[in-house]
């Protein structure tokens, strides 16, 4: 429930993307993905152990944390939690920007300013938590890349994925959306997702997720309730993936790239309209005490 920036791509889930990590996220393949698993698990016996002891000493230090499950089902992934402003570079070069606001470039920025590629840096809320951060890091031998293991497209999740995603695309277009298609897929995230226009308002957005919500706390609260579950429960769905089509993106960007101030425009446009996707999350996040 958070963005993760790792050199190369994007992933945007609970907040929005990074500008300077756009050119690893083209989107010119619009076919369904395949729905062959692609790499078997790599065998791990130390990925949980690991997590746990990062994890331990992350709360201890008061940093609020989560352990999550990577693509193979185990709990070795640890991510930021709590309605927090947090922005993070580690010895690896993964970088990160998490918030229940709006993204912030010229704060990553400055936060990036003069770190060196493999210094560990943490800033939560303003406060400089990096000497905490890379006692962790350093005393788990705790791995960002390493945890989510090797990249598998497991056939039923991708199926349960792309039924959920048609499901809402099926309800967007009885609500006013006839333009919206099935899934498709992002290259490079590699997952099916649906995609809707820049152009949308933002009242129109949220008129349309209202009719078709895009978050279900109940299966929030399942996983909650269940931590070693490795999928979904019956009658449950994921929630849709869903995205912006900004067609510029298309045409890749190399290193070094720079926004002009018309992609610029369309990077802000699609940063607050993710916003407004996770506004009801970041609401049950707050509530939860999250």
């Amino acid at each position: 429930m958070k963005l993760s920036r790792l050199r190369t791509c994007v992933i945007a889930v609970v907040v929005i993307a990074v500008a300077a990590g756009l050119s690893g996220c083209t989107r010119d393949n619009h076919d369904l993905p395949s729905l062959e698993a692609t790499h078997t698990p790599t065998p791990s016996a130390n990925l949980e152990a690991i997590a746990k002891a990062y994890y331990d000493c992350m709360t201890d230090a008061g940093i609020h944390v989560e352990l999550d499950q990577n693509d193979h089902g185990q709990l070795a992934v640890v991510q930021f939690t709590g309605a927090n402003s947090v922005m993070w570079h580690s010895p690896n070069g993964n970088e990160g920007f998490m918030s229940s606001g709006s993204f912030d470039q010229k704060a990553m920025d400055d936060f990036l300013s003069g770190v060196g590629d493999d210094e560990a840096k943490l800033m939560i809320d303003g406060v400089d938590r990096s000497e905490e951060y890379g006692q962790c890091l350093t005393e788990s031998g705790y791995d960002e890349m390493a945890a989510w293991g090797d990249v598998t497209r497991d056939p039923a999740q991708m199926e349960q994925q792309i039924a959920s995603n048609n499901k809402w695309a099926a309800c967007a277009r009885e609500n006013g959306w006839p333009d919206v298609q099935d899934s498709t897929l992002l290259n490079d995230v590699d997952w099916p997702t649906i995609v809707l226009p820049l152009t949308i308002t933002d009242d129109q957005l949220r008129q349309l997720l209202e009719a078709c919500p895009n978050f279900n706390p109940e299966l929030v609260q399942w996983w909650q309730d269940n931590p070693t579950a490795t999928g979904y429960p019956d009658n449950y769905l994921p929630d849709p993936s869903i995205s912006f089509d900004i067609p510029w993106m298309s045409t890749g960007q190399g290193p070094g790239w720079t926004p002009d101030p018309q992609q610029q425009a369309d990077i802000d446009r699609m940063n607050h309209l993710n916003d407004i996707l996770n506004e009801k999350m970041n609401e049950y996040n707050v509530q939860q005490g999250g």
